[in-house]
């Protein structure tokens, strides 16, 4: 199958796409993007895909609505110029956290998201740890690529073997769990409640034992960082020593990077699943090693 695959890299993923043509040593689709004055986005593939398969990476980073009409444009192109099988990896998925209705008169945009990703022609998805189970369940068919590998290698060769691993919500101990499982460490977690109509953090104690140890205070998203600093506040009141905070996707909006580390973090790992000046880590060996395993290369 090699020989037939090639793969297209949307500009939203311009780092980790090269260093996944890098580990694969696979032909590389350029893509031509403008905007027109108006703003409407354009894109042209500049290369031969006909009779191929595609692997089209492209993460829903903001401007996520500028990256998922790209993304489209992408699968689209790509099927409307005789492409075969195009597998689809999100390495940032957009809109994952409206992945239910909560209140009346609200959608479950996630879902609306998948479709439109397999209405453009995508034949199967992978999303890179994306907020929810429940958010990805559009996909008909769809992978999930842990990528707590990545962050387990920085931790140990940076000094954090056995630390202590924390889920700033108990929805999130898995991860933590997995982390610290590779880092021979222990790990708790800390309650969260938010209120439904302001979306309002408070943190309570939830399952916690970081007194006098490393601790690294992981989730999957960070946004305006108000779980994190909630969090990190409490773990400092139970006597942290050290905190590590961790991402796998760093959006990091109202200045919630610095807000961070003026909190006190000693280190902030955002990977590159969202591409910016705070992508610290990759996580392309990750998504390279699920593809092969899932035997989409």
């Amino acid at each position: 199958m090699l020989d037939i695959l090639k793969i297209i890299v949307g500009p939203a993923s311009a780092s980790l796409g090269k260093r996944i043509c890098s580990l694969l040593g696979l032909e590389r689709i350029d893509v031509y993007t403008k905007e027109f004055p108006d703003g409407e986005v354009y894109i042209r593939l500049l290369g031969d895909v006909k009779g191929v398969d595609a692997l089209i990476i492209q993460s829903l980073s903001p401007p996520q609505d500028r990256n998922l009409l790209i993304l489209l444009q992408l699968i689209a192109a790509f099927k409307a110029n005789g492409g075969e099988n195009a597998s689809v990896v999100i390495p940032y998925m957009a809109y994952a956290r409206q992945d239910r209705i909560f209140l009346p008169g609200e959608n479950a945009s996630a879902h609306l998201v998948a479709k439109m990703i397999e209405a453009a022609g995508a034949d199967r998805v992978a999303l890179v740890e994306p907020h929810s189970e429940h958010a990805v369940q559009g996909f008909k068919n769809r992978i999930i690529i842990d990528v707590t590998r990545s962050f387990a290698k920085y931790y140990l060769e940076n000094g954090f073997k056995e630390a202590y691993v924390v889920a700033p919500d108990k929805n999130a101990a898995m991860r933590a769990r997995r982390l610290a499982e590779m880092i021979n460490g222990g790990f708790g977690w800390v309650e969260k409640i938010r209120d439904k109509e302001t979306g309002g953090i408070s943190s309570s104690e939830g399952e916690l034992n970081p007194r006098s140890r490393k601790t690294i205070l992981i989730d999957d998203i960070i946004s305006t960082g108000g779980t994190i600093i909630e969090a990190m506040r409490l773990l400092k009141m139970k006597g942290a020593s050290f905190i590590s905070v961790a991402c796998v996707h760093g959006l990091f909006v109202e200045n919630a990077y610095n807000k961070i580390k003026n909190e006190g973090a000693s280190s902030i790992l955002s990977s590159d699943t969202v591409e910016s000046q705070y992508s610290n880590i990759s996580v392309a060996e990750d998504i390279v090693r699920a593809l092969r395993e899932k035997n989409w290369l």
